[in-house]
């Protein structure tokens, strides 16, 4: 990677240099500007204090050392907060506090929670060391009125799941710079606060699951309408697949990317051509990625996807693991690949009607003018954090007017790449199609502050009650959601399917510190589970019980559930109950492209649009982590591999 802007930095650490690319140190504070004293400062009392303040997911510690006069060093200790996204914060804002002896210095866009919860933990300190505030002032620089033109062989606006795949798989295959415009503070996007799960159809039977009675009666009921969605071709390459497993005697759950696309075709995910095409990708990736030593963990499902195909990053938690990974790749290749952090783009450069670069303003006001001699990719992911453009679009969704509608999303994905494809010439379909994600925080939106598994566990109302099929789509568990008090539910769990590691959640996240913020409940009893949610211990002990009988039989009759396993039964303490409700997701709709012709995005004729090309959320009908595989397949059909 070579370092934008920043030469004299460091490039041993990729996590660092990432956090720095393309930023200015004037956009924290970090100029060298003397910091001007103040007589309401005070004195100090020499020594050294903690604090700490709450951030996105935990407290935020802070440790300051003073002398008599002023701040001398201050430093985050200990927090919970999601890396890479709280990364930026924790080196620079810390660092801005003590050169400008100021508390009031500029959050970083993209991790403002953690930013303000430093700056608050420092107040703390102040007060406790004696004194009212800090002797300096910081004032933001005015902004720059420079601009900066740039030549790559492509430019990529986005540095998500498939934007970075994208530009790490361009530079392996021979491109010589590769321009990235992010506009957060860090790469990954939704990936990092994503449950980092992608699909893994020819996995190793080391990690699948069993092939129970539950998922051979839903492969059996699949393959008989398999005729109806499928090309005979297809059908027969699915039946091939079937009679090999079957031939070579494993217990291990079956699987085929024919499979991949017939089941999401049956679930509404897209045309069935379209889906092959996804699944296709994602094995392509999966192929890449365990070639070059990647190691995914254990197969399940997850939320809404039930058949047991999702595996995710062994190192890291969330999807930090694929970026852990992609960085060092791109480090130890040394690729020419320059991202610009905290850099949105804001504009297409279009001449004689061929997109041929992308417009951006720096985080100090820098004017960038990059042009790709392939033109551009836009990789920016939804709208699922815009309000506004969600209210234009929907037709599915009773949202009130005046209240926020809450998202899982990560800052910035606010449908940039869309609003400039269309100005562009580019069209859009079911941008009403929003998908909610129903197991989502009911204080901070997120999924990981989950415990329980996502397939096995039971969900209850606020009364105690359940009121849906545990794993249906996540569009109908979320009207069912909608439909009960507060909009809450419980995912109850136990010992065996609450997917805790010693005092952590599966994300890294410390149970006793989600007891105590009131977004998890522990107790040795269903009773006692039952009197620390709100509906009494007889009424969860008897959902509980009428649950396990069920769970026990495999037969749904009061919600028509067809998936359990032999830990569904939830008998064994502790037992947990993990406060849920929906937040909005993901935005299936997107703009149009030609899928089989490198994701080039589509005219109003149906043409496409010279130049001009996009991947992952920003495109109708994408969405996930498997978003990967087409910056994989895109870079491929630019810069040479199959498809080019």
């Amino acid at each position: 990677m070579t370092l934008a802007h920043r030469p004299e930095l460091s490039r041993r650490s990729f996590v660092k240099t990432m956090t720095v690319a393309g930023v200015s140190m004037a956009v924290f504070g970090i100029t060298g500007c003397s910091p001007s004293s103040s007589s309401d400062a005070g004195s100090f009392k020499p020594g050294t204090y903690t604090a700490n303040s709450q951030g996105k997911f935990g407290p935020v510690h802070v440790e300051a050392t003073f002398s008599e006069d002023a701040l001398i060093s201050l430093s985050v200790t200990d927090h919970e907060e999601t890396k890479f996204i709280s990364d930026a914060a924790i080196e620079r804002v810390p660092a801005s506090i003590v050169e400008h002896q100021a508390l009031d210095v500029d959050a970083v866009t993209g991790a403002t929670l953690t930013s303000m919860a430093i700056m608050a933990a420092a107040t703390d300190c102040v007060k406790q060391a004696g004194g009212k505030k800090l002797g300096g002032s910081y004032e933001k620089p005015a902004p720059s009125t420079a601009v900066e033109d740039i030549e790559a062989d492509v430019v990529i606006v986005g540095a998500g799941g498939s934007g970075t795949v994208a530009a790490l798989t361009a530079a392996r295959l021979g491109a010589k710079k590769v321009v990235v415009l992010e506009k957060s503070c860090t790469i990954g996007g939704n990936a990092l606060v994503s449950g980092g799960y992608l699909e893994y159809v020819n996995a190793p039977d080391e990690l699948r699951e069993e092939m129970t009675d539950s998922y051979a009666a839903e492969l059996a009921d699949e393959l008989e309408q398999a005729a109806s969605v499928m090309p005979a071709e297809d059908l027969a390459k699915l039946q091939s697949d079937y009679d090999a497993w079957k031939a070579s005697g494993s217990t291990k759950v079956f699987d085929s990317i024919y499979l991949h696309a017939l089941q999401y075709k049956l679930q509404g995910e897209g045309e069935y051509a379209e889906m092959l095409k996804t699944a296709e990708n994602i094995a392509d990736l999966d192929e890449w990625l365990v070639s070059e030593g990647f190691q995914f963990k254990e197969l399940c499902g997850i939320v809404g996807y039930s058949w047991p195909r999702w595996a995710s990053p062994v190192e890291g938690v969330c999807g930090q693991g694929y970026f852990m990974f992609y960085q060092d790749a791109i480090e130890k290749n040394d690729y020419p690949v320059e991202i610009y952090l905290n850099t949105p783009a804001n504009e297409l450069i279009i001449e004689n009607g061929a997109v041929v670069g992308a417009q951006a303003t720096g985080p100090d006001g820098t004017t960038y003018r990059v042009r790709g001699e392939k033109g551009v990719i836009l990789a920016t992911g939804g709208f699922s954090g815009n309000p506004d453009m969600l209210r234009e679009y929907n037709t599915m969704w009773p949202f009130k007017e005046g209240v926020d509608i809450p998202t899982t999303n990560a800052y910035g994905h606010t449908g940039d790449g869309i609003t400039m494809g269309l100005a562009a010439g580019g069209t859009v379909a079911l941008m009403d199609t929003q998908m909610p994600f129903p197991f989502a925080d009911c204080k901070n939106s997120t999924d990981e502050t989950t415990v329980g598994d996502d397939v096995d566990c039971v969900i209850v109302n606020k009364e105690g009650k359940r009121f849906m099929d545990e794993v249906k789509d996540r569009y109908t568990m979320t009207q069912h959601i909608m439909e009960q008090t507060d909009q809450q539910m419980f995912m109850i769990s136990d010992a065996d399917t609450c997917r805790v590691n010693g005092d952590v959640n599966r994300y890294g996240h410390s149970l006793q510190s989600l007891i105590d913020q009131g977004q998890l409940y522990r107790a040795d009893t269903i009773e006692e589970l039952g009197e620390q949610i709100g509906c009494g211990g007889a009424a969860l002990k008897e959902t509980i019980e009428r649950y396990n009988e069920i769970a026990r039989a495999g037969e749904d009759p009061d919600f028509g559930r067809t998936t359990f396993s032999e830990e569904s039964p939830i008998e064994n303490p502790p037992f947990y109950a993990s406060p849920r409700t929906w937040a909005m997701h993901i935005t299936v709709g997107g703009l149009n492209v030609d899928i089989h012709d490198g994701y080039r995005v589509l005219d109003e004729s149906g043409a496409p649009i010279p130049g001009l090309r996009a991947i992952g959320e920003t495109i109708v009908g994408s969405c996930g982590i498997g978003v990967q595989g087409e910056g994989f397949a895109v870079a491929k059909s630019l810069f040479g591999g199959e498809g080019a």
